[in-house]
């Protein structure tokens, strides 16, 4: 049984459970093994054949929908009913909300577009110090939240609650309204634990709102954050992830029978129960929504006023395959530890990373190219990726490793070179990817200048801690002034991380 993340540790318990109820099948004991993979990469693997499970459980039937729609087999799921549920919401420090009228005063995608295009930002409601409204969006290729989000958007667009067509999404109105909204997003990220973590760490200081499911708000809130997120359960409406347990059709019969034989277990109501105290609603309507489904964590029972209508899956698609046309672009400085102690192995697999990284963006962002060793160089100046990727490719290929660590100026070039093009054109992501595997001891700017250098600029620092031997002080401060965290890697993920970097832009 493959399922989504947020269920890993329910299913855990429950299926640890089953299995000391001794359950057979025509007198064979029944095993479930659980693979935690998310839904959208869990829709791939499918598709790709490299995935052969009996039940899958996304966090939403639009996955089912999708995997149907791009296999052209409508017939994939004996079954698909709902395990548990969740609202999609959007968190807001509530602070934030309080300032916008909540609880009293529904808020909506139209209150997020107007406070974005204000340029007095949250000085709109009396708190100039709290700067610019910025919010976070994960990939909707891989991420549940991410696509119901997108396709909640385009219906703000239309005004629509139900009924949404291909049409609908290629209007250039909607396409012109998801694109403002962007002009807010603070960078992309590929799942929602990302953000998560940053508004832990930083509070309001990172970002105002970020999209997410309502039991994602719970778990952060039960955690005891010094300022605790809300719910805004958007006026213009918003989709419920029911968590299907779906039985595909490619299973055996005795596999069927076991598999209904572990929902039902599933649906009763201990089960049910303690799904709750995850933070899930039950889908057995006769259990009783109780803590942690209340104010005290940030939520509303009855917060859901309007349920949008999930559309066709050609509708789905569309929706997903409009992604990249209308996300905000970035300008991205890759900064490359070529030292010496990269020689080898460590520095073939970076190459290979990046050479993946750079297929992953879009043509219409802009990308350079930093190294550092005994000092930083600039090898490939920042231009559209249309009319560098050549030159990105080839110098990405002949780099070799040698000499000292001069990490700090490296970070300071690309700086530099941020600054020139912000000037150029505004309303960008401005962003650094930073891979280092050693400690600076050449730079000729200390942390403390390079701190100070950065001060409020916009720009973000996604460091990568590359083998036991990184300087993780330096480069969790780095991370700190930048509002970040420090990812850490090995020879082993580092064509992962590199994927997961790319979904940042």
């Amino acid at each position: 049984m493959a399922y989504s993340p947020e269920k890993e540790a329910w299913l855990t318990e429950r299926i640890e459970a089953f299995h000391a109820q001794g359950v057979t099948v025509n007198d064979q004991p029944v095993f479930i093994e659980g693979i935690n993979k998310s839904s959208g990469q869990a829709r791939t693997e499918i598709k790709n054949g490299m995935l052969d499970v009996v039940v899958w459980s996304p966090s939403a039937s639009t996955w089912l929908e999708v995997l149907q729609q791009e296999t052209g087999q409508e017939d994939m799921a004996v079954s698909a009913d709902p395990l548990v549920i969740t609202p999609v919401v959007i968190s807001m420090w509530q602070p934030m909300a309080e300032a916008m009228g909540w609880p009293d005063e529904p808020i909506g995608w139209n209150d997020m577009l107007d406070l974005i295009n204000d340029p007095q930002g949250w000085g709109r409601f009396g708190h100039p110090e709290w700067g610019t409204f910025s919010w976070g969006h994960t990939d909707p290729e891989i991420s549940t939240s991410a696509l119901s989000t997108l396709i909640a958007e385009f219906y703000a667009a239309t005004g629509k609650q139900r009924d949404l067509t291909v049409a609908d999404v290629q209007d250039p109105k909607s396409q012109q309204f998801i694109r403002d909204l962007g002009q807010g997003i603070k960078h992309y990220g590929y799942n929602t634990l990302i953000f998560s973590e940053n508004m832990r760490k930083f509070g309001l200081s990172y970002i105002s709102a970020f999209p997410m499911e309502e039991i994602t708000l719970i778990e952060f809130n039960k955690n005891g954050p010094p300022t605790p997120l809300v719910a805004i359960y958007p006026e213009e409406g918003t989709f419920w992830h029911d968590n299907p347990f779906i039985i595909l059709s490619s299973a055996s019969t005795d596999e069927q029978a076991a598999a209904r034989l572990f929902y039902d277990f599933l649906l009763s109501e201990e089960s049910q129960q303690l799904a709750m105290s995850y933070g899930f609603r039950p889908a057995n309507v006769d259990v009783p929504l109780s803590d942690p489904i209340s104010p005290a964590f940030g939520v509303d029972p009855q917060g859901v006023q309007n349920v949008l209508d999930v559309p066709d899956a050609e509708v789905i698609v569309a929706v997903k395959d409009s992604w990249k046309q209308n996300r905000k672009r970035a300008d991205i400085i890759l900064v490359v530890d070529v030292s010496g102690s990269m020689e080898g192995e460590k520095l073939e697999l970076v190459k290979a990373g990046l050479e993946s990284f750079l297929l992953r963006i879009i043509p219409e962002d802009r990308v350079g190219l930093v190294v550092f060793s005994s000092d930083a160089q600039v090898l490939v100046p920042p231009e559209p990726l249309s009319e560098n990727l050549i030159d990105l490719q080839t110098a990405v290929r002949n780099l070799f490793a040698n000499g000292d660590t001069a990490m700090y100026d490296g970070v300071d070039t690309a700086r530099q070179l941020l600054d020139d093009l912000a000037d150029t054109e505004e309303d960008r992501i401005q962003a650094i990817v930073l891979l280092s595997d050693g400690i600076d001891n050449a730079s000729t700017v200390t942390f403390e200048q390079l701190q100070q250098r950065f001060g409020e600029t916009p720009v973000s620092i996604f460091p990568v801690a590359y083998g036991s031997d990184a300087d993780m002080t330096a480069l969790e401060g780095i991370a700190d002034f930048s509002r970040t965290i420090v990812v850490q890697g090995s020879t082993g993920d580092i064509a992962q991380i590199f994927e997961n970097l790319s979904r940042y832009f």
